[in-house]
């Protein structure tokens, strides 16, 4: 058994909420950033220069993240289609441990995917050893 359609559902909720993350963040430092009212002081305007570099950089990785969650929704779709999964066809799955989730196609080719429940950490296995190392 492959799991290749499970792993690519889990993978784009995955991608879908790290993108929400990055998002918000991109959000907050625009909101809180600093501007350029006449400072004379080098370290401020490097401050703000600083602010800029970082906003540039996250909106690099929301960008990337937003390929990313549309090369594995096109995927995603093109399986079902493959399968001919009609849109509105509710499928069910799981990230183990973590949560279950739906995922569906609507009718206008768009993916869809929401959490229905927290699931509970699956337990060790008691033939693996597992090392924790603690007092650095």
């Amino acid at each position: 058994m492959t799991n290749e359609f499970t792993a690519w559902c889990n993978h784009y909720y995955q991608l879908s909420m790290l993108l929400s993350e990055v998002r918000e963040y991109l959000e907050s430092l625009f909101k809180n950033a600093p501007l350029y009212c006449g400072q004379t002081r080098l370290s401020e305007i490097d401050a703000i220069i600083g602010c800029c570099r970082e906003a540039q950089a996250v909106k690099a990785k929301a960008d990337k993240l937003e390929k990313d969650l549309e090369d594995a929704g096109r995927t995603i779709l093109a399986i079902m289609q493959h399968f001919e999964i009609p849109p509105g066809t509710i499928l069910s799955g799981e990230i183990p441990g973590e949560m279950a989730y739906e995922v569906w196609a609507d009718e206008w080719e768009g993916i869809h995917i929401s959490k229905t429940e927290d699931l509970a950490p699956e337990e060790d296995d008691p033939n693996i050893m597992v090392f924790k190392f603690s007092g650095f």
